[in-house]
């Protein structure tokens, strides 16, 4: 879904389904955390990932990422600098109100409160695009 060959170069990324036990691949969380650095702001950026297929419950995938942000600030030391990205891919339309509802969500972390970021899986520099647009807000 996600073209991983695309930008970034530099990247570690966990499969969050084999990386824990079974019986909580099959809860609430997020498909994949990509690591990477960031050469602009020479920094790690930390990106948990939902990708869904069909379709999308909103809520579902605000606790999916949610607890995508909790594994990153479990694993990276407190003492480091890390940007959190959060994105969504997804397989095409999605409802408006359940796209309002992703817009506007926000997953705190580390004290500061990040935006979800949609994009589709249907073409190749889905994944970059996610990755430039995020801002904290």
């Amino acid at each position: 879904m996600a073209n991983l060959r695309s930008k970034p170069t530099n990247r570690v990324v966990l499969d969050v389904d084999l990386a824990s036990p079974t019986d909580k691949a099959k809860t609430n969380q997020c498909d994949l955390i990509l690591f990477h650095i960031d050469d602009a702001q020479n920094g790690l950026v930390g990106v948990p990932m939902e990708l869904k297929g069909g379709g999308v419950d909103a809520s579902e995938v605000i606790v999916q990422l949610r607890e995508g942000a909790r594994l990153v600030d479990n694993l990276v030391p407190k003492d480091v600098n890390i940007n959190l990205v959060l994105v969504l891919v997804h397989g095409g339309n999605m409802h408006k109100s359940r796209r309002n509802k992703l817009r506007t969500a926000r997953i705190k972390f580390r004290n500061e409160e990040f935006p979800i970021n949609t994009t589709t899986c249907s073409y190749q520099g889905n994944l970059a695009e996610a990755l430039a647009k995020s801002t904290k807000r």
